[in-house]
């Protein structure tokens, strides 16, 4: 099978990170035979130096020299968009000038035009741009929601939201990344679809696990916080990227709140991306620098000795599709606090496999920590078992990958039997 992906998340070359959940699956398609292609949009400029004459070629300079052309393999493609300047004085729809610059893309290549499936992951803006590849191609379509696509996106842009409900309407194979997530879908419907498929992230089991050499991982992750290195410095981490609504903020309040009661834990953040948070700064500004502390960005290959080097992990989220942080902690073995979003409590299910609290909530998030705080070692030891069960259950980015192939294949094979029986009509 062959497998266009179209998706504006992919890793970069200074923020691996970006879009890795995406990559692992499309790693887990070409692992089970698959040839997989990647699509992604990039905008048109003038070679360096024409392009520093104007502000707006000078960022798509920027961002198309951050884009990888191959990762692992697996070949990404950047066709590019003209975006008419200045853009009032002309017409035409940014969107569907998007999908024929994919559609010719492809077209004016055998290999690509020749695929079997495409799939936009974010179900906005690349499921509608997948929507009409696929359309021009003569293509099944697939696309996968994955979070924000179902509620920050469109829920700050109305344009978003309309061609959202054309994708989730239209889409051959609706596919989300928890079942939580497929409701939430739904209720951008005025009739639900009852044909969503559950593909997650996953996680890798071998990569995340608990070690008993987590005092050398502290001297060698956290060598800039000497305070956190000591024998009795218990650690929780927070990881995402630095925006509010990851919970950031309600994170230090109740940091604050909770006090110095258990003086031996340090609280430490960290993550990278843009984001509209300078988590620093909001440290400082609360006088937490002695008990909270900002790592900043960490590579991929980082993160899970700085897992292993921490004692529990939070992450008060104001929404999520299924956090991959949270599962690479659990995987870890780490006493998880997690909101109760997404697809959050399809893996934390019961008490004794972490806390599971509502959004927003400050008061509930003070609660959970004074109970992590007050847990004796052994209390700790179990949850972080159990959390790797539970973890467990949601399988490998190679199992998801082996459910995203069915499918894909399932999807292939009603086309062409649609597609045969049309032609039968015809004869």
């Amino acid at each position: 099978m062959r497998v266009l992906a179209v998706t504006h998340a992919y890793p970069q070359r200074s923020s691996r990170a970006h879009g890795v959940f995406i990559h692992r699956l499309n790693l887990g398609l070409r692992e089970l035979g698959h040839e997989v292609h990647v699509l992604q949009l990039a905008e048109w400029c003038p070679p360096w130096p024409l392009a520093a004459v104007d502000s707006s070629w000078r960022r798509s300079h920027a961002v198309r020299d951050e884009m990888l052309d191959e990762l692992d393999g697996i070949q990404v493609h950047h066709p590019l968009t003209i975006t008419p300047r200045p853009s009032r004085f002309f017409s035409g729809d940014q969107w569907e000038r998007e999908v024929r610059t994919l559609a010719r893309y492809c077209l004016r290549r055998p290999r690509l035009a020749q695929a079997d499936v495409v799939i936009g992951h974010f179900m906005v803006p690349d499921g509608y741009h997948a929507l009409g590849l696929a359309r021009a191609l003569g293509l099944p379509s697939a696309a996968m929601a994955w979070g924000d696509d179902l509620h920050a996106w469109p829920a700050a842009k109305e344009a978003w939201a309309q061609r959202l409900r054309v994708v989730l309407a239209e889409v051959d194979i609706p596919i989300a990344c928890s079942r939580r997530m497929a409701n939430d879908g739904n209720a951008w419907l005025e009739e639900p679809r009852h044909d969503w498929e559950i593909v997650y992230g996953g996680v890798d089991l071998e990569l995340f696990r608990p070690t008993d050499a987590w005092r050398a991982k502290r001297r060698d992750m956290i060598p800039e916080v000497p305070a956190v290195r000591t024998e009795n410095a218990r650690l929780l981490l927070m990881l995402s990227q630095p925006v509010k609504a990851k919970g950031y903020i309600e994170m230090l309040e109740a940091w604050a709140e909770v006090g110095d009661g258990a003086s031996e834990w340090h609280l430490l953040m960290a993550g990278g991306g843009a984001g509209d948070l300078d988590v620093a700064g909001e440290i400082a500004s609360r006088g937490l620098g002695e008990r909270a502390h900002w790592l900043g960005p960490q590579p991929p290959e980082r993160i899970p000795a700085l897992l292993q080097a921490c004692d529990a992990f939070v992450l008060p989220s104001h929404n999520e599709g299924l956090s991959l942080s949270m599962l690479e902690a659990m995987a870890t073995g780490l006493p998880v606090i997690a909101t109760d979003v997404g697809g959050h409590s399809e893996v934390i299910s019961s008490p004794t496999e972490g806390w599971l609290i509502a959004p927003r909530d400050t008061a509930a998030l003070v609660r959970s920590l004074r109970e992590l705080k007050g847990a004796s070692s052994v209390r700790l030891a179990e949850i972080g078992i159990a959390a790797r069960r539970a973890a467990a259950r949601i399988g490998s980015p190679l199992d998801n990958a082996s459910r995203l192939e069915a499918i894909m294949l399932r999807g292939v094979r009603q086309d062409s039997a649609s597609a045969a029986g049309v032609t039968g009509s015809l004869n």
